[in-house]
């Protein structure tokens, strides 16, 4: 027996690997159009949730297994994914959060050592100051207190009678969390893994090297919206969302959770940093 993946195997890997670079670089090449942000993201949420389905129009078994179809671009509901998400955001919210507001503390006091290795890595690239300016922006309106006064809300949220909260979390889910965690994790990821499979376990759950290589496609494709190298950031969230998909066996794992956390930064932001 033999851990050679088959032919078979390593065409639908390396066809993931091409459609989210193709995918990757036509959002890159509207941007050079004139287009609205607003529609080219609407054309990036579309890709997201329906080039699985597209590519794997003549397996519906793959579609089945991967949750992007074949009977909606939507995975089926899950309470099971729902209850993942839970769990994870009661164990890692708290310390996420006295980290963020330690992070700001000491970066916006001028302590910047913890940063060196990304700002020397920025220098070399055409972003270089990028990170430097983005937090110099934030830092301007920090009071210098480690808590902030209190905990509020973007001021969007409070729109239109107070439905502007629901309607960012519907966005979040359904616009934002959901079409990523469909394409990265439940198509690109799952693609890979039948290259790659899982030999390890992480706290029980199957995780290799897919989960990792799905997980830094997903941060450069961060890069091609906004051009900061912070952004590659995203690829440890990303890591923790491959483990929720296959530790629950639902995209709606990652897909509350990654929701979940976005809602939160927006929160930990408004409180950090009032305008």
């Amino acid at each position: 027996m033999t851990d050679t993946p088959s032919l078979e195997a390593r065409k639908i890997a390396n066809q993931a690997l091409l459609v989210a670079g193709a995918l990757y670089l036509g959002y890159g090449v509207l941007g050079l159009l004139p287009i609205s942000g607003d529609l080219r993201y609407f054309a990036l949420v579309g890709a997201f949730y329906f080039l699985p389905s597209l590519v794997l129009r003549n397996d519906p078994e793959r579609q089945a297994r991967y949750q992007v179809g074949p009977r909606g671009v939507v995975p089926p509901f899950s309470w099971r994914g729902a209850k993942w998400a839970a769990i994870a955001v009661v164990v890692v919210f708290p310390p996420f959060v006295l980290g963020f507001w330690w992070f700001y503390s000491e970066i916006c006091a001028g302590h910047t050592a913890v940063l060196a290795p990304v700002l020397w890595l920025e220098s070399l690239t055409p972003w270089a100051g990028g990170l430097e300016s983005f937090l110099a922006r934030l830092c301007r309106d920090y009071d210098g207190n480690f808590f902030p006064e209190q905990l509020v809300v973007p001021t969007a949220w409070l729109q239109y009678g107070g439905l502007g909260g629901l309607l960012a979390v519907l966005l979040e889910v359904f616009a934002i969390a959901l079409p990523e965690e469909v394409f990265h994790r439940g198509y690109l990821m799952s693609a890979l893994e039948e290259r790659w499979p899982a030999k390890r376990r992480l706290a029980g759950v199957a995780f290799g090297r897919a989960a990792v290589v799905a997980s830094l496609v997903f941060a450069v494709g961060h890069l091609v919206g906004m051009a900061q190298l912070a952004r590659l950031a995203t690829f440890f969230p990303s890591l923790l969302f491959s483990w929720l998909w296959r530790g629950s066996g639902s995209l709606w794992a990652p897909a509350l959770f990654h929701a979940a956390a976005n809602l939160l930064m927006a929160v930990l932001i408004a409180s950090t940093f009032p305008h």
